[in-house]
């Protein structure tokens, strides 16, 4: 697990203002024991350990022009974010594909940058096709295209099918915004609805941010979805409260030293992200373009897939 004192990832995501409210006011005991038990399955899901990821980077020290690094991770999550929102899909989506690319790497050796990158390609088309599969062939037909000549369809296709077998099948893993939602469920009854919307769009943008953030790959997906509530409820102390109860409650086992350590981390990535957005606005006029394998700096802008 990275330390705080290591430097930041930079990043330039902006969170999504939509409007949209995941809670109306009509909780009820029985949807509220409904929450719980899809929570608790979430919850002994991410006891397995074909969801687990190992801190995988540690297998290519060397920063060579061909090895990935974080900032390659980093630059492929937030390409994702520009496409799925250049196609209004759910960004809960690319957390899908990064979770297939993490476990994927915890599992195999990649060999240089170019494979990288089609791994990615093809993770976020296959989480396209499990979870939208009504907009999935559009991105899928456009992939080659902004792989600006790195591969094909046909390279797409086969390298979808080694995922799937890597990963056994096992395409549907739990999300720290499903968890942090299911979480805020189990509240309805006691707090507003305005509220749990606004704790419930903070948190999510937290959640986005650690998607970007390899620091949070080896972290249970429950210390993120907590770490961002806690963040996002900072200010309402009887909600803040309220929330580590029903934790206890319901017996969730909490390390709140990790816990500690990944809400400092959030809040720096917020920071350190507010002031790249206040610098410079992104636009998603145009679709992204995938990186490019000669080098990796930062994305060049938000009009092409982050350079590698």
């Amino acid at each position: 697990m990275s330390v705080l004192g290591e430097s930041l990832p930079c990043l330039k995501l902006e969170a999504l203002r939509d409007g949209r409210c995941i809670f109306n006011g009509t909780g009820s005991s029985a949807s509220r024991d409904v929450q719980c038990d899809q929570l608790v399955t979430m919850l002994r899901q991410e006891e397995r350990d074909s969801y687990r990821c190992c801190d995988y980077m540690q297998n290519y020290p060397h920063q060579g022009e061909k090895n990935i690094n974080e900032v390659c991770r980093t630059s492929i999550a937030e390409w994702m974010y520009r496409v799925v929102d250049h196609f209004r899909v759910d960004r809960e989506v690319v957390a899908v594909a990064m979770s297939y690319i993490d476990r994927v790497l915890s599992a195999n050796h990649c060999a240089d940058r170019r494979t990288f990158k089609l791994i990615s390609s093809a993770s976020l088309h296959l989480a396209m096709k499990v979870h939208y599969p009504n907009k999935w062939k559009d991105i899928g037909k456009l992939i080659p295209d902004l792989s600006r000549g790195d591969f094909a369809i046909e390279d797409l296709v086969g390298m979808e099918m080694e995922i799937v077998k890597s990963l056994t099948w096992l395409l549907n893993p739990a999300t720290a915004k499903s968890i942090a939602v299911h979480t805020l469920s189990l509240l309805e009854m006691e707090i507003p609805a305005s509220v749990l919307n606004k704790v419930a769009a903070t948190s999510t943008f937290f959640v986005e941010l650690s998607v970007c953030d390899y620091s949070f790959v080896t972290m249970k997906k429950l210390a993120v979805a907590i770490s961002a509530l806690l963040n996002a409820t900072e200010q309402d102390i009887d909600v803040h409260l309220r929330l580590k109860k029903m934790l206890s409650d319901i017996g969730c086992r909490v390390d709140w030293y990790e816990i500690s350590f990944a809400r400092e981390r959030l809040w720096a990535l917020h920071k350190q992200t507010h002031l790249a957005s206040s610098r410079t606005r992104m636009s998603f006029s145009m679709m992204p373009e995938i990186p490019k394998t000669e080098d990796f700096p930062s994305p060049r802008s938000s009009q092409h897939f982050p350079d590698m």
